[in-house]
């Protein structure tokens, strides 16, 4: 048995709100929440054990795309200190998760991009917060694309 197998502070409950998505990460925009809830998808969609998972983050690795690694580890628990998370730069936005007992997806961006113009508006800022926010809501599949490896 590992030795984090038998802390009372594993399986805590995962879901956070908008607001502690900004604060965790100091402000609200897209990419924070699209990897949130790939995040939040890959836990589930495993087994809730983010000890044996692993994720590695394909963006450009400039803000804001960025800002999706901060999604990620907060949505799935795939953190830099348990060193199960990783970047590579890549002119695409996606995840893949792995599991460590075999199995694998593949988040792609969906369609969610289309909606962007709902939200401009005189304030940029304040759009792009706005943009985010809705996206927080939007369903798993305008989000992102699911595909099994």
């Amino acid at each position: 048995m590992k030795w984090h197998e038998s802390c009372r502070y594993m399986e805590l409950p995962r879901e956070y709100s908008v607001e502690e998505l900004a604060k965790f990460h100091g402000h609200l925009g897209p990419f924070i929440v699209l990897g949130y809830r790939m995040g939040r998808f890959a836990l589930k969609h495993f087994d809730n054990n983010p000890f044996a998972l692993f994720a590695t983050v394909y963006c450009s690795g400039q803000t804001p795309e960025s800002c999706l690694i901060d999604g990620v580890q907060i949505g799935s628990g795939c953190t830099y200190g348990k060193r199960n998370i990783e970047l590579s730069v890549s002119p695409y936005i996606s995840v893949m998760f792995r599991h460590a007992d075999g199995g694998a997806i593949l988040l792609k961006q969906g369609s969610y991009l289309a909606r962007r113009a709902e939200f401009d508006g005189v304030d940029k800022e304040l759009a792009l917060e706005n943009f985010a926010e809705a996206m927080y809501s939007m369903p798993d599949e305008e989000l992102f694309v699911v595909e099994e490896l």
